[in-house]
């Protein structure tokens, strides 16, 4: 572990574990694809500049998609010029927090702890956050992280970080600076961050990592793969998007931001509004997402809707409302066997701001709903559609 802090009492909390590690289970039944994501592995997978030899124009799409910048070192110019300098006292505690870089390092002083915290990574892309953890030993050696109460947003302000709020109205001890997770959701929380851990037991090793959601996090059987490349085989090993089906694809995305058979049925509701930070599980309950096999499109074959349909992977998810309209537009129109058009609005209308609507989930954030649905008085979802005959 690349420091060594005064020992922290963990928290005993209780979490959603990530699938990151385990088999999938669909809905309750195993998927006829198993996948064991390589961030678990014992062996290094292949690295992205391996795939860029053949994949240019991909990799060039991809250095500007978020994931891949999900996991920064803390003395990444990007994450110093966002935090270095800059303090910000919490309404919901009235404490001041002030973050600065010494030593080649960034740490953060709160006037109610005793000693400044090093911070040493920051997750998320800044897409929509950026938020600091620290990393320490347990008792028994394994690595475990503190996720720190205050977080950098889109907005270029300091805010309390998603999901801490209730926590930061605390005053005293380690919780006045943030969230401690166990052992087994720092290495969750780590293995939905990168494309590899390492294989050091029990921690976290920063010179063995491959931060950032890559090539070989998605694409699996990477050595395979080049080998059958160089040999000239038809069957090139790599597993495709498309030999998924739709429910598998989402669930795939799902393995880091949540699946629908991660939550208690009583869950599955749309004034949850929790479901809104996890778009695979609100679309699979989006009747565009449950009926999409009963729509024939114009070359015969029926509709498939995932993550996909809408969002290019290997680039950042365009802003642009019409790209999305053209995607509903495939589907619903009078023609036969397609959803039928919209009856209170111009099929030319931007379908998203009334059945995708970004909702205010934090003082400095929106998430887009994509639990797809009529939001009218006393309606939670789509009537039963009938297909235009």
């Amino acid at each position: 572990m690349s420091q060594k802090y005064p020992f922290i009492p963990a928290l005993l909390i209780l979490f959603l574990a990530f699938a990151s590690g385990t088999a999938w289970y669909l809905y309750g039944s195993k998927s006829t694809i198993s996948f064991v994501p390589n961030v678990q592995s014992a062996e290094q997978p292949v690295k992205m500049k391996q795939c860029c030899e053949c994949h240019e124009k991909v990799c060039q799409q991809y250095a500007g998609a978020p994931h891949l910048r999900t996991l920064r070192k803390a003395t990444d110019p990007g994450v110093l010029e966002k935090f270095a300098g800059k303090e910000i006292t919490l309404k919901e505690n009235g404490l001041t927090y002030r973050f600065y870089e010494e030593d080649d390092a960034l740490w953060v002083k709160c006037e109610n702890y005793p000693t400044p915290v090093r911070i040493e990574w920051v997750f998320g892309s800044g897409l929509h956050a950026m938020t600091p953890v620290s990393l320490f030993p347990n008792e028994a050696g394994e690595s475990e992280l503190l996720q720190h109460i205050v977080s950098w947003y889109p907005s270029g302000k300091l805010g309390v970080t998603l999901g801490l709020q209730e926590l930061a109205h605390s005053k005293t001890g380690i919780q006045t600076l943030g969230e401690v997770s166990s052992h087994a959701k720092t290495m969750n929380c780590f293995g939905c961050h990168t494309s590899y851990l390492g294989d050091v037991p029990g921690e976290i090793e920063p010179a063995q990592m491959i931060t950032g959601v890559s090539c070989a996090r998605c694409h699996l059987n990477g050595e395979e793969h080049i080998k059958a490349v160089e040999q000239g085989q038809k069957d090139l090993k790599l597993v495709k998007w498309n030999q998924l089906t739709p429910l598998e694809s989402i669930n795939r995305c799902g393995e880091c931001h949540r699946r629908s058979d991660q939550l208690e049925p009583d869950e599955l509701h749309p004034d949850n509004d929790l479901l809104i930070r996890f778009a695979p599980v609100g679309m699979s309950q989006s009747p565009c997402f449950l009926k999409q096999s009963e729509v024939i499109l114009a070359d015969g074959k029926p509709a498939r809707f995932d993550c996909t349909t809408c969002h290019n992977p290997h680039q950042q998810a365009s802003r642009d409302p019409e790209v999305y309209r053209k995607v509903c537009l495939n589907c619903h129109s009078d023609q036969k066997n397609h959803a039928p058009i919209c009856s209170k609005e111009s099929m030319q209308s931007q379908c998203l701001q009334c059945h995708m609507p970004p909702v205010n989930v934090h003082d400095n954030l929106n998430f887009t709903d994509h639990w797809i649905r009529i939001r009218e008085r006393d309606q939670e979802c789509f009537p039963e559609f009938q297909l235009n005959k």
